[in-house]
C-alpha cells in the first residue's frame, strides 16, 4: 500500500493512502491536476470508483464523478516511473531530498493528468472541459474533398452571375455552409436565396464535398464543451458585380456554367433548364 510520504500531497499531484482510513474504509487516493485553455483544476480518484474535482478553496464547489480506473495498479506504475526517473536521474548526479520530490511531483503530476484527459474527461455528465491539446478537434479550415476551395468558390460565381434578376436587399451574398457531423452542406439561412440557386448549390456541394467547422462560444461554462456550438465554415460570393454585369458578360459565363454542368454529369435537361437565360 502507498503511504503518503511515498509521492508527498502536493497543491497539484500525489498519491495518498488510506493512512487516514476509517475502520469501515481501505482505499488509496490519487492526487492531481490538469489545465484547460482557461484555468487550472485539482481533482482525485479514488479506488472505490469515485472522484471528485474541484473548483476553487470552497469547499462545496466541486463536482463529483465515477469512473473505472483501477487505482491500485496506477499507484504502482507511477511509483514504477518515479522509482525509474530517480535512478536514472542519480546515475548522473547524487540528487538532493528537494529535488527527489520535485521528480515525484512532476512524474505523478504528468501521468495523472494524461488519465484525466485519456480516461476521464469524456465520461464527465456536464460535457467535458476542453484542453490546451484537442485544438485540432474544435475546427478545420473550409475544404473540398473534390477539386479546390478556389474551383468551389468559380462555381458559385458563376451561379450568381447567370440569375436571371438579382434583387438585392437585406442578403447581399450568396452564403454556402460546409457540412459538419450534425448539418448537410447547402445555403446558410443568411444567405441571399433562389430555387434556381438552391438547387445549384446542391449540384455543387455533391460533387466537392465541403467540409469545415468551428465552435462558437454560447454563453455556458466556458472551459466545458458544453459552452460551444458547433458552426459550419462558410463561403460568401457578393451579389453586387453580378447584379450590374452586362448581358453579354452574363450568356458568357451562362455557357462556361453549362459545361461545368456536364462534366459533373448533370442530366441534360436540368442543364438546360438551370441555364436557360
Amino acid at each position: 500500500m502507498f503511504d503518503a510520504a511515498v509521492i508527498g500531497e502536493t497543491p497539484d499531484a500525489g498519491i495518498a493512502n488510506g493512512e487516514n482510513r476509517t475502520e469501515k474504509t481501505d482505499s488509496i487516493v490519487l492526487k492531481g491536476g490538469f489545465s484547460t485553455s482557461d484555468q487550472s483544476y485539482k481533482f482525485e480518484i479514488k479506488s472505490d470508483g469515485t472522484g471528485e474535482i474541484f473548483y476553487s478553496d470552497f469547499e462545496g464547489d466541486r463536482e463529483e464523478f465515477a469512473h473505472e480506473i483501477k487505482v491500485e495498479k496506477l499507484a504502482a506504475e507511477i511509483e514504477e516511473a518515479i522509482k525509474e526517473q530517480i535512478a536514472l536521474q542519480s546515475g548522473q548526479n547524487a540528487l538532493e531530498d528537494s529535488e527527489i520530490e520535485s521528480i515525484r511531483e512532476e512524474v505523478s503530476g504528468e501521468m495523472l493528468e494524461e488519465v484525466f484527459w485519456e480516461e476521464i474527461n469524456q465520461t464527465l455528465e456536464d460535457p467535458f472541459f476542453r484542453s490546451f491539446y484537442d485544438d485540432g478537434e474544435w475546427g478545420k479550415e473550409f475544404q473540398t474533398e473534390r477539386g479546390t476551395v478556389d474551383e468551389f468558390i468559380e462555381f458559385l460565381e458563376l451561379c450568381v452571375l447567370t440569375e436571371r434578376e438579382i434583387l438585392t436587399g437585406g442578403e447581399d451574398y450568396l452564403v454556402v455552409e460546409a457540412e459538419t457531423e450534425f448539418d448537410l452542406a447547402g445555403i446558410s439561412g443568411c444567405s441571399y436565396y433562389s430555387e434556381r440557386l438552391e438547387e445549384l448549390v446542391g449540384i455543387v456541394c455533391a460533387h466537392f464535398k465541403p467540409s469545415g467547422f468551428r465552435y462558437d462560444y454560447n454563453d455556458g461554462c466556458y472551459d466545458r464543451s458544453s459552452g460551444y456550438s458547433m458552426s459550419s465554415e462558410s463561403v460568401s460570393v457578393s451579389l453586387w458585380e453580378s447584379a450590374s454585369a452586362p448581358a453579354r458578360e452574363k450568356m458568357l459565363a451562362n455557357v462556361r456554367l453549362k459545361k461545368k454542368l456536364a462534366a459533373m454529369e448533370v442530366l441534360p435537361e436540368a442543364i438546360e433548364r438551370l441555364t436557360a437565360f
